[in-house]
């Protein structure tokens, strides 16, 4: 493949009774490379998400379905069709393609992707999602809903069965908006990251999820509705719905700010103020924002100098937004799909079976192990010092065979593990 041939592609879909509902683009030069069909009525807001860089996945806005095209294919796969228990109000696919979440009304549900098993089912919201993000490791996952709360999941504990999936309790649990939040945004780090959030209260926040504490929060003169940041975390750019798109350099501003009249010219302006920014995106290099409006206008920006640079348009209200850095010769009919697209996704929870392939983290490490083997002796030597202080050499010989014990135990933990582990792989191949 040639690297000329590598760019930013855009993705992007709205609501009409028009035969598209995605599309792919070159913002560049204002290319179209291809139209994804079928979709109805149009996809959702905050559902548009691209699997393994070769499918692309939409929810349906007034139908419970979930839309999967092949990225160089008009058509939608006629070999899967995803029937959802409710219309979907928000989809998220995890960074690593292993899990999808979609919010229903106020109710959360997790699928395996590979073998489309429903995992998990949360009900800690009190109204509809409105948005789901991942972190960029893949471990946890955040939720806003209309009710203005913001919830973070651990994705391992909310997928176990071993666990109580109805009492299951979300890490943090966030209050501070008073109305629905609109959008999230979390940035590079795992959860030693800062999350971002608007909502209709007029208010965006900024979140340190490695202590859950609120580090900032700007208040607007209008309701927003979308957002994104750059890739330093040093500019955030939030679109309203008086079709203003607002600029906030976080490294220049207190804990509590007011967003005035006199910082105007720190708003991209183009958009008709009867329409809603619904969606912003930011290219690699931050030097480019894209944004898309309930007025089927799509609109390119030079960040620096704030101009206007090229206008898509389409037939119906923007709902998504993603930029994607890949080859081009995806799009050739020619191509070949290296992944197929299998797994259709279950409707309800299979019960708990005994060969269920289940999640299981394992951490082994052997300093902590000889900690762990040296605090557990050491603790036992002093008590029974204390208690036996007349039979020292009988303790001596004790402890010599505990620790035999332990060793012995390891061992055959260790070779566990590894025929575990090699099953495992064989039959996943």
């Amino acid at each position: 493949m040639s690297e000329n041939n590598i760019l930013e592609v855009l993705f992007a879909s709205d609501t009409n009774d028009h035969q598209v509902t995605c599309s792919a683009w070159d913002y560049r030069t204002g290319t179209n490379l291809m139209n994804y069909k079928g979709g109805g009525s149009g996809a959702a807001s905050r559902t548009l998400c691209l699997y393994h860089s070769q499918y692309v996945l939409a929810a349906n806005v007034s139908k419970p379905l979930l839309h999967v095209w092949p990225i160089n294919a008009q058509e939608q796969l006629s070999t899967v069709r995803f029937v959802m228990p409710g219309t979907v109000t928000a989809l998220a696919l995890s960074p690593d393609d292993c899990y999808l979440v979609a919010g229903i009304q106020e109710i959360l549900y997790i699928w395996h992707k590979a073998t489309g098993r429903m995992k998990s089912i949360l009900t800690k919201h009190y109204q509809t999602v409105t948005c789901i993000r991942f972190t960029d490791d893949s471990s946890h996952f955040a939720s806003g809903g209309k009710d203005g709360t913001i919830l973070v999941w651990n994705l391992t504990r909310a997928v176990s069965r071993s666990f109580d999936n109805e009492n299951t309790q979300p890490l943090y649990s966030f209050n501070d908006h008073g109305l629905p939040v609109t959008d999230i945004h979390i940035g590079a780090g795992g959860m030693r990251c800062y999350m971002y959030t608007v909502s209709l209260d007029r208010s965006s926040k900024i979140y340190d999820l490695s202590d859950g504490s609120l580090l900032l929060n700007v208040v607007f003169n209008e309701g927003l509705q979308s957002l994104t940041v750059n890739g330093l975390e040093t500019q955030v750019f939030v679109g309203s719905n008086a079709g203003s798109i607002f600029q906030v350099h976080t490294d220049s501003i207190p804990r509590v700010k007011e967003y005035h009249k006199e910082e105007e010219n720190k708003t991209f302006s183009g958009h008709s103020t009867t329409s809603i920014v619904n969606c912003l995106a930011l290219s690699l290099d931050g030097q480019t924002l894209v944004s898309g409006a309930s007025d089927g206008q799509i609109l390119v920006w030079n960040i620096p100098s704030r101009q206007l640079v090229r206008t898509l348009t389409h037939k119906g209200a923007i709902t998504n937004l993603c930029l994607k850095l890949m080859n081009t010769m995806i799009f050739n009919p020619e191509h070949k799909q290296p992944l197929e697209f299998r797994a259709n996704l279950k409707r309800m929870m299979d019960p708990v079976e005994a060969d269920e392939d289940e999640v299981i983290e394992i951490l082994v490490t052997a300093n902590d192990l000889e900690n762990d083997e040296n605090r557990y002796f050491s603790h036992v030597k002093n008590s029974s010092s204390k208690v036996y202080d007349s039979s020292c050499s009988a303790n001596q010989n004790e402890l010599e065979s505990l620790r035999k014990e332990v060793r012995h135990l390891h061992s055959v933990n260790k070779n566990l593990f590894e025929i575990s582990a090699k099953q495992l792989l064989r039959n996943h191949k």
